[in-house]
């Protein structure tokens, strides 16, 4: 199974990898003995252009702490609700507007835990 594309740095890695400037760029930084900062690059072109339906680093870490405590039947604060929403909205491409409506966030939450696992997957 092939790794998901994060954003813009996966698919730059990628390609550099398929026409083999990553092998040139390796052996001259091993040469220069200066390092190509290629997985830093790759991470920050990630976190400014994510793929379409796919988490920011910070969100993600957002959703992480959040599902450490979530209890599946309500949230601990109008922020967090908030936040939630956001999130929710970015990666959706959607423009739902908060509520407290268990259904409705039922339905955001897991749709967030799948886009979770599909971040760490």
């Amino acid at each position: 199974m092939s790794k998901k594309i994060k954003g813009l740095g996966d698919k730059v890695a990628e390609f550099t990898k398929a026409t083999g400037i990553k092998t040139l760029v390796d052996k001259v930084s091993h040469l220069t003995k200066k390092p190509c900062n290629c997985d830093q690059r790759q991470e920050t072109l990630n976190e400014w252009f994510p793929a379409k339906g796919m988490l920011k680093k910070d969100e993600y870490n957002f959703l992480v702490d959040f599902f450490k405590t979530y209890n599946n039947t309500k949230l601990d604060s109008f922020e967090q609700r908030d936040m939630i929403f956001a999130i929710y909205n970015r990666v959706n491409s959607s423009n739902q507007k908060p509520s407290n409506c268990a259904p409705c966030l039922a339905g955001i939450v897991q749709n967030l835990k799948q886009k979770l696992e599909d971040y760490a997957g």
